[in-house]
């Protein structure tokens, strides 16, 4: 929607910029048509001025053109709304009107409707009552179905139990036997076990007997042995033993003498200071 010519980026056009006339004589100043031409006696800063009020002057033409150009567009828009406003207005009628005939159909449909729905409810009710006749038919007879096919099915259940029994019992029967000579099989297997282990116990000690007395030789040579090697590594033991002893004393006596030495030559240098500081006193 364009806005209306009260609005305020429109305010300009409601007055026309006046403009003072431009006296040549007064801008152009004292000219001497001796020496030059008019347009060459006009100063830099004139042109400028004057180029601005030019550039000015096309500027406030465009707005009010602009400014005019917008007044006609405002007039067509508010002609077309106006326009809409009227055909909207009868359309508005026009939809109440079809509104109502709408409503009023309905109210006859939903009439209709509910006539129609009594009517199968009644047959529905009809239909209900003779179908629950039939079910209670079928159900007084179901019933007496369920009785003798009880009394046949326990009848069977019982000569099945009698049979089953009597089958339980000749298979405990055979599996006490069965269990009886297995436990006599497992007997004579734990018996030859018996003699084989003790056979196998035996050779085993006889064996071991032999490998003690063998482990036992051979662990006297090994503790001479290591007896002998234990001697031998003490004697030279003490022997290391003295050498580093007489080398540690050698060691430390020439490091005592170079200490003294060292505390010598600290004392000599000391007195030499002392002397050459007294000296200097002096």
């Amino acid at each position: 929607m364009m806005p209306s010519p009260g609005w305020r980026g429109a305010s300009y056009s409601a007055h026309k910029t006046t403009h003072p006339a431009l006296n040549l004589s007064q801008v152009l100043g004292p000219v001497d048509y001796d020496g030059s031409s008019i347009l060459d006696s006009i100063p830099e800063r004139e042109w400028r001025l004057l180029a601005a009020l030019a550039k000015k002057r096309e500027e406030n033409d465009e707005r009010e053109r602009l400014a005019d150009q917008f007044r006609k567009m405002w007039q067509k828009e508010k002609e077309e709304r106006e326009m809409v406003e009227a055909e909207t207005s009868e359309q508005y009628k026009r939809y109440i009107h079809a509104k109502r005939q709408h409503e009023r159909s309905r109210l006859d449909y939903s009439r209709f409707q509910r006539g129609l729905e009594q009517q199968l409810k009644r047959g529905q009710l009809v239909s209900c009552i003779k179908f629950k006749e039939r079910r209670s038919a079928d159900l007084l007879a179901w019933h007496d179905d369920k009785k003798a096919t009880e009394t046949v099915g326990k009848a069977l259940e019982e000569e099945a139990r009698a049979i089953l029994a009597a089958d339980r019992r000749s298979r405990h029967v055979e599996a006490e036997q069965w269990k009886k000579q297995v436990e006599l099989l497992d007997v004579k297997r734990r018996v030859h076990d018996a003699s084989k282990r003790r056979e196998e116990m035996l050779r085993d000690a006889s064996q071991r007997l032999a490998i003690t007395n063998a482990l036992s030789m051979w662990e006297s040579s090994l503790l001479r042995q290591e007896i002998s090697a234990m001697e031998t590594a003490r004697r030279a033991e003490h022997a290391a033993r003295a050498a580093l002893t007489d080398a540690r004393s050698s060691r430390l006596a020439k490091d005592r003498e170079r200490t003294l030495r060292r505390a010598r030559k600290m004392a000599a240098l000391t007195a030499r200071m002392r002397e050459a500081i007294i000296t200097g006193r002096s």
